[in-house]
């Protein structure tokens, strides 16, 4: 099983922790034989389509907009410095919170229009994907009546 840097992140407080249980689980099950080390290797092979068609570029797009839509999400603070670090890391952190009054409004305004524009970015790639199904089943119709 590879250890590759995961796609996604799990946005809740301790999600590497769940993250490291389910790999611990995972090794288990592959210990006891429940799991398949060749099937767990061709599913991680495996290309992620979000889309039916197989659009490898939208499903990219789209995956890349589902992991940076929370705008709210706070980086984390560290610094190179050995000495003065930890005091700049705890006045910067301590600044992000006397400030943070004054950005939640508009950054939860953003993330609620991001979401809502994944949808619709979602529907509309969706739409286009039946569009090229349906004309690539009208194609053959229109030949063989040629």
């Amino acid at each position: 099983m590879s250890d590759a840097r995961p796609t996604f992140v799990l946005p809740i407080p301790g999600g590497e922790q769940v993250a490291e249980r389910v790999r611990e689980r995972v090794r288990d099950r592959l210990a006891r034989g429940v799991l398949d080390p060749r099937e767990i290797e061709r599913v991680t092979a495996a290309p992620v389509r979000t889309f039916a068609g197989g659009d490898s570029a939208a499903s990219e797009f789209f995956r890349r907009c589902c992991v940076t839509w929370e705008v709210d999400r706070p980086a984390p603070i560290t610094s190179h410095r050995k000495f003065v670090g930890p005091i700049l890391v705890a006045v910067k952190n301590l600044t992000r919170r006397a400030l943070r009054f004054q950005n939640e409004v508009p950054l939860s305004r953003q993330r609620d229009f991001n979401w809502n524009l994944l949808l619709v970015l979602r529907e509309l790639l969706e739409a286009r994907e039946r569009e090229s199904r349906e004309s690539q089943t009208k194609a053959p119709e229109s030949q063989s009546g040629l």
